[in-house]
């Protein structure tokens, strides 16, 4: 099984170049990081993967107008915030605990000219700046206590200003934690062949 995923992994990582140098050229998205490569600990943080390309189809599903604000916890090189500008966002940020990860991700956002792009180094067990967000988005980059932490400063922050939120989550591992112990609420899913690949957002409204 162990070779399989790493057959699996080098496949994906030979296509995902193929993609960039058509859609992104000259672009650093698609090779894996380790967090050892990028200088944390699998406590604080999950290896670097790049979103997938179905992040769009996911946000047509939403009204976004220029007065919404989206935030990618754990932006690694920034794939997810370069689809995330395709659309009409106010602003489009992102935070990852790698500072070399985060300078990857703004190279990367030089390099297409996203001028409305910005990552910059954060660690989400104690990063508090959510308030001026209203949509999140998250790929399992997390472990499960780092997780809890910051969607209990994600609280936090919706109870300090309430708000309507939306969250996007890709490869849910906690999916559960969410729905059964916060307020948020599934609203819509894009299924998969693989938990890898499936999108699940939740909706959280004051009141």
């Amino acid at each position: 099984m162990h070779h399989i995923k790493i057959m699996l992994s080098r496949l994906w990582q030979c296509a995902d170049r193929a993609r960039d140098r058509l859609l992104f050229p000259g672009c650093d998205f698609a090779s894996w990081v380790t967090q050892e490569a990028a200088g944390f600990t699998p406590e604080q943080g999950n290896q670097y993967q790049p979103s997938t390309n179905a992040l769009p189809q996911v946000l047509r599903r939403f009204p976004i107008t220029s007065g919404d604000r989206i935030l990618d916890v754990g932006c690694g090189k920034g794939k997810a915030m370069a689809l995330m500008r395709r659309f009409p966002f106010g602003q489009v940020a992102g935070f990852d605990i790698s500072p070399a990860l985060a300078d990857v991700a703004n190279r990367n956002f030089r390099q297409l000219k996203l001028r409305d792009c910005h990552a910059f180094q954060a660690d989400a067990a104690t990063f508090t700046g959510y308030d001026d967000y209203n949509y999140l988005y998250f790929y399992n980059s997390l472990p499960k206590p780092v997780f809890r932490e910051a969607i209990g400063h994600l609280e936090e922050s919706l109870a300090r200003r309430p708000r309507c939120c939306r969250l996007i989550y890709l490869n849910p591992v906690y999916h559960d934690f969410l729905v059964g112990d916060t307020a948020f609420r599934e609203i819509f899913r894009r299924r998969s062949w693989s938990s890898w690949f499936t999108y699940v957002c939740y909706e959280y409204r004051p009141g």
